[in-house]
């Protein structure tokens, strides 16, 4: 019965393994160009930097990929294809030496990045805080969002979060600053844009080079504490700078707008640092109604229900998130009970955990039912469909 989990759990690795992180969109450029109104000449400067990117970026993937595969990556393919069969270590033993060929790829792409940034800002004036701000955007497109594409499947921490990206959400029709102008409000996270860009620059390596290392020990069965307790102290890190600056927006909110919107806000931060807890569907249901129904009635109804829901959801995801954060600082340990629990027995403190996000799971679950009866069938079926191509191009 587990058989299909694990292959589930396996084709994931392998889907995150295909991506490079950190990897830009070439595309992203054209729309840089296009935000910053370059001249003629900036733009020619900013092209041959984005070949010359896109250039080395080929380089890499290719040698990479042949390393994965002299690392025992096809091998592994083949056996998810029916067309080998590996008995448990070997399979294990495969997974180790294909994670121990990532860091040195990753390096080099974060040097193709920072190349890439430093050559292009060169093109722009000293005193433009737009294009450095613009910089500092495609430095966080390139890391978090690849991160993000593996979050629920590893540690759910903190890896993938972009706080400008949640504000954006925010300010949609039916969030928790709806109506409001991003102008008014991003300058207050211009702090963390600063924080988080130095973060990237040096640290995230090292807490992907902990994720590796955490995959290694789990599969080899040595030196599992140590990795994760390695892995956990870098999340901590990386975390309370999202904490520290969305909390002193929370704060900002409520004194501007309500206590609500605050807890709203925070709410959002939660579900994109640890979307484990899977509070963000009902939240994206109701704001697709906001956005999309035309029957006012139906939007009043629907964010009312999201508002009731948010209220019970605050004191259990609150709970949740104290539990991660006392273990993960106390004792050095990092909580998803999405995965599978260490030698197959749960702890404990997994099975509190379990049980907070069952209740979290129930009040979820109410709401959106209360959500989809206020649709018509083809409505619900077009949510649907819009919400999944979302939620696929966030991960």
């Amino acid at each position: 019965m587990r058989m299909p989990f694990v292959l589930a759990l396996l084709w994931c690795s392998l889907a995150f393994a295909d991506r490079l992180v950190p990897e830009l969109d070439p595309g992203r450029f054209g729309m840089l160009e296009r935000e910053l109104q370059l001249n003629r000449e900036q733009a020619g400067l900013l092209r041959a930097a984005r070949l010359a990117y896109v250039s080395e970026l080929d380089l890499i993937r290719e040698e990479r990929a042949a390393a994965l595969s002299a690392a025992g990556q096809d091998r592994i393919e083949a056996a998810l294809r029916g067309e080998l069969i590996l008995d448990r270590t070997e399979r294990r033993s495969l997974q180790a030496a294909v994670r121990k060929v990532e860091a040195p790829f990753r390096r080099r792409a974060a040097q193709e990045l920072d190349t890439l940034i430093l050559t292009a800002a060169i093109t722009m004036p000293e005193d433009s805080g737009q294009a450095q701000e613009a910089f500092r955007a495609l430095r966080r497109e390139a890391w978090l969002q690849p991160w993000g594409l593996g979050t629920k499947g590893r540690a759910g921490g903190g890896e993938g979060v972009d706080l400008l990206r949640l504000l954006d959400e925010a300010l949609q029709p039916g969030g928790a600053l709806s109506g409001g102008l991003r102008e008014d409000w991003a300058p207050f996270l211009s702090d963390w844009a600063t924080e988080i860009d130095r973060y990237l620059n040096g640290p995230a390596l090292e807490l992907a080079d902990a994720f590796d290392r955490h995959a290694i020990a789990k599969l080899q069965g040595v030196g599992v504490p140590e990795a994760e307790a390695a892995v956990a102290a870098q999340l901590a890190t990386l975390e309370r700078i999202h904490r520290r600056h969305a909390e002193a927006l929370a704060q900002i909110i409520e004194a501007s707008l309500d206590p609500a919107a605050g807890s709203r806000w925070m709410l959002s931060v939660y579900d994109a640092t640890w979307p484990w807890m899977g509070i963000g569907n009902v939240r994206r249901e109701a704001l697709w109604i906001a956005s999309t129904i035309q029957d006012q009635t139906v939007v009043d109804s629907a964010l009312s229900a999201l508002a009731a829901s948010e209220k019970s959801l605050l004191p259990l995801v609150q709970g949740g998130v104290d539990d991660a954060r006392t273990r993960r600082d106390t004792e050095a340990r990092v909580l998803n009970p999405l995965l599978p629990p260490d030698e197959g027995i749960p702890t404990p403190a997994r099975i509190a955990l379990l049980s907070k996000t069952g209740a979290i799971g129930e009040v979820a679950n109410e709401t959106s039912h209360t959500l989809r009866m206020l649709l018509t069938k083809n409505q619900r079926l077009q949510m649907e469909s819009d919400l999944l191509v979302g939620d696929r191009r966030r991960r």
